[in-house]
């Protein structure tokens, strides 16, 4: 155990703080417009990102803009961003960015404003930019995963495994980008995944009603743990319904994000801290802005430090506690109130 806790070296519990962490500049004359395109709420990462800008003294009106995540509406996105004309456009995630801003070897997107991500999984991968030191477009930005390798000491510094199990999204290119990686990394490191498949409707998108039966799939085929990716559709709009499948088959569950961790069922998890996301972000839509910096320039990069979150609620109910080594290194929550001993109640 000391070994796999060891092995784990790129983690840490305590949120660190940002390269990006910068005293405040003088503030710029004019006020700028950032489009903040978001699939879901506002959350912790968003608030690093407008924190750093505040705290470097930037004049910024944000202006907030929901995508719905169907790719029908992607021209509408589109052109709502292109007619407020802003400065910047934030986007998170992986489905949001490829909406606005395209491939990059391809001619449609948005290509005459910078575009700032987070949670990007694999933005070469995805085809956004081809290369991560040189996005040599408008794009660039942070990514929040940690690699493959790291997180599967992780799972193994809590319990010892033969069987991942993987729910596939067809509908979201990260989904069988990191499948893939997953299968590879299986090959190396002698251990099984098992898959099950998101059915899809007639216009493409996931049939929510088949992941508690696809969570039943894996477990059926003898999944130790549930492997629960950074993929949109399952870790955010569909959290609770994954977790509490999984909860009901008896089957742990790994995330790669920390919502799905603190705000659903999820047992534990291993990722960038989000606030120091965000910053990182800010940091890079300041050099834009104030510095003149072309985001081509900007090496789209992940943060090198990760926070491993333990659900002990989860943990509880599946009678799978943590060991005292890694909670050691681990930010618990949902831990059960300690009991008031006899000798001070009595007083």
């Amino acid at each position: 155990m000391v070994v796999a806790i060891v092995a784990l070296a790129g983690f840490s519990a305590i949120p660190t703080i940002a390269s990006a962490q910068t005293p405040a500049s003088t503030a710029p004359a004019r006020e700028f417009t950032i489009a903040m395109v978001l699939p879901r709420d506002s959350q912790n990462i968003e608030t690093g990102f407008t924190s750093y800008l505040k705290r470097q003294g930037l004049p910024v009106r944000y202006l907030p803009i929901r995508y719905s995540g169907n790719a029908q509406d992607i021209p509408a996105l589109r052109e709502q961003v292109r007619e407020i004309r802003p400065d910047l456009i934030y986007a998170w995630g992986t489905p949001t960015t490829l909406a606005l801003a395209g491939r990059h070897d391809a001619k449609d997107g948005i290509r005459d404003t910078p575009i700032v991500f987070t949670e990007v999984t694999d933005p070469v991968g995805a085809g956004l930019i081809p290369s991560l030191a040189k996005p040599e477009r408008n794009v660039t930005g942070v990514s929040h995963v940690a690699p493959l390798t790291v997180q599967l000491n992780a799972i193994r510094a809590y319990r010892p495994f033969s069987k991942l199990g993987y729910v596939h999204n067809p509908a979201e290119p990260n989904s069988q980008l990191i499948l893939t990686q997953w299968q590879e990394l299986a090959r190396q490191q002698k251990f099984e995944v098992v898959t099950a498949t998101l059915p899809l409707k007639d216009n493409g998108e996931p049939d929510a009603s088949g992941i508690t039966p696809a969570v039943e799939s894996v477990a059926k085929q003898g999944a130790d743990v549930l492997y629960i990716g950074p993929i949109t559709y399952l870790a955010y709009a569909h959290r609770d319904e994954v977790t509490q499948a999984a909860l009901n088959n008896q089957l742990p569950t790994f995330c790669a994000t920390e919502s799905i961790v603190r705000q659903s069922g999820c047992m534990f998890g291993l990722f960038a801290n989000g606030n120091n996301i965000g910053a990182f972000a800010g940091s890079m839509a300041k050099r834009i802005l104030v510095d003149g910096k072309s985001p081509a320039s900007i090496p789209a990069s992940s943060l090198q430090r990760f926070s491993l979150l333990i659900n002990m609620r989860t943990a509880s109910a599946l009678t799978m506690y943590p060991p005292m080594l890694l909670l050691n290194v681990a930010e618990v929550i949902n831990a059960p109130a300690v009991a008031v001993s006899r000798s001070t109640s009595s007083r």
